[in-house]
């Protein structure tokens, strides 16, 4: 049942300081929602980018290579939010009873990806700006 109180003052916590109270049972999972969201938009866009990224031999895509990294970062944060919600379990018939299995494969892909994405967010993160 939604308490109508606690999404008012929710709404209002966001709204002020940009996170609200509830938010920090999953810090992680909310921060990657944002993240992504923010860097979707920056990748659409932008209209510049770090100078190692531009390429002057593309025109009218001189950032390109930036585009790309970007998208590396936000495959990364969406692996993140996958390993959250634990989709790399898969559900088996194991003598006649349906059990959770963790697909280890999966997870270890996961885990690569957010850990590409997550290192490349760190290393150029005082490029994100547009």
């Amino acid at each position: 049942m939604i308490n109508l109180f606690k999404e008012i003052k929710w709404f209002f916590q966001r709204g002020k300081r940009g996170w609200a109270d509830c938010d920090i049972w999953s810090f992680d999972y909310y921060l990657a929602g944002i993240i992504i969201d923010g860097l979707k938009q920056l990748k659409k866009d932008s209209s510049g980018c770090p100078s190692e990224f531009y390429d002057l031999t593309r025109t009218n895509d001189e950032c390109w290579k930036w585009k790309e990294a970007l998208e590396e970062m936000i495959q990364g944060f969406e692996a993140a939010k996958t390993l959250n919600d634990c989709f790399f379990t898969r559900v088996i018939k194991k003598d006649g009873k349906l059990v959770k299995e963790i697909d280890i494969e999966k997870e270890k892909q996961l885990t690569e990806k957010f850990e590409k994405g997550f290192s490349l967010f760190g290393k150029y993160y005082l490029g994100l700006w547009d």
